[in-house]
């Protein structure tokens, strides 16, 4: 059940896993944050935080407002755009549009919002090279199944299996135009989970500055500061070490920024943590040369999208997909727990 509470004066700090809370840190036109005087030594507003749920997950949304009827209204805005995009970026929402593109093959006169999201995909899946490649949920689904049942195997699905599989992965087979998306070959699938969260950032975001909310930073699985905190500030943003995702190892600044992270530890399919949900879309096998990858860029959509094609691919290919998409901070923790930084 959703549900709203003042929290102003709360000390208490949740840490989320990744794509796993919408946080809204937020001033209403420009007011300050609870606990925050005026000039005239006043306190504002009050601090308010909803839970509830967005891709099947914790969320929340905390915000300052001086009147709680206002910043429930705002939430209600927030929650209802999100709820509109799962419903047609979902993989499990049988009426979604993604669900009705797998299934069939082909969606006839798709939504702006999934145009737009997989006029993106594709235009990513030729910046990297065919790194990120959304086409990848048939290699999901096959290891999902091969190791539900064993989860200690070391060896994972046999060679033959993934080749087979890997013929229905190619993103350059997907036709995207106003009229329809068509999958060339049978069997193809796609998953947006590596851009999804991202643009419903971007598109929260979007809204909320729309409606007079400045000052704010929108966490939904990915992160999108907007202009600076209300202190005047940056940001601070704690990014997971790669290497312990259960703490952190080093904060950012953002200001009209957004940040994304792409790590394994996401989702592990055996108990060693070898086989994970982030495919090489050309061995079908899961990246290894990586523990973390976080991309600073202006839109979310772009860090979320950018973090996975840096993450799966080669170390000596990143800083050519990060030049080509430009803007990009890349923050890469190697195998070997080295790291680099990456500025285009």
């Amino acid at each position: 059940m959703d549900k709203l509470e003042n929290t102003m004066g709360s000390k208490k700090t949740n840490l989320m896993s990744r794509r796993r809370a919408i946080t809204i840190f937020g001033a209403a036109a420009g007011l300050p944050l609870a606990g925050i005087a005026s000039q005239s030594g006043a306190v504002a507003a009050n601090l308010y935080t909803w839970e509830g749920a967005a891709l099947g997950a914790q969320a929340t949304m905390t915000l300052a407002h001086p009147s709680r009827e206002g910043a429930e209204r705002i939430i209600d805005l927030a929650v209802a755009e999100v709820r509109r995009l799962e419903a047609i970026f979902s993989l499990h929402q049988e009426d979604s549009e993604l669900v009705a593109l797998n299934r069939d093959g082909r969606l006839s006169r798709p939504s702006m919002d999934m145009l737009t999201l997989m006029t993106e995909a594709v235009r990513f899946g030729s910046i990297s090279d065919g790194a990120f490649d959304v086409s990848v949920q048939p290699l999901w689904k096959l290891y999902l199944a091969h190791f539900r049942n064993n989860k200690s195997d070391a060896k994972g699905p046999a060679q033959g299996e993934i080749d087979d599989v890997l013929k229905l992965v190619d993103y350059r087979r997907i036709d995207v135009n106003p009229l329809f998306i068509n999958l060339d070959k049978k069997g193809m699938e796609v998953t947006l989970n590596g851009i999804a969260q991202g643009y419903i950032t971007d598109k929260v975001s979007e809204l909320l500055r729309a409606n007079g909310i400045g000052n704010v930073l929108v966490s939904l699985g990915e992160t999108r500061a907007l202009d600076t905190h209300p202190n005047g500030r940056p940001w601070l943003v704690a990014l997971k070490d790669p290497a312990n995702p259960n703490r952190t190892d080093r904060t950012i600044d953002l200001t009209d920024m957004s940040v994304a992270t792409s790590g394994g530890y996401g989702t592990e399919f055996d108990t060693a943590g070898r086989f994970h949900h982030l495919f090489n879309p050309v061995m079908g096998t899961s990246a290894l040369q990586h523990l973390g990858v976080s991309v600073i860029t202006p839109r979310a959509t772009v860090a979320d999208a950018l973090s996975t094609a840096i993450y799966v691919s080669p170390t000596d290919r990143a800083d050519a997909i990060a030049r080509k998409a430009g803007n990009v901070t890349a923050l890469l923790t190697l195998a070997d727990g080295r790291e680099r930084v990456i500025r285009a």
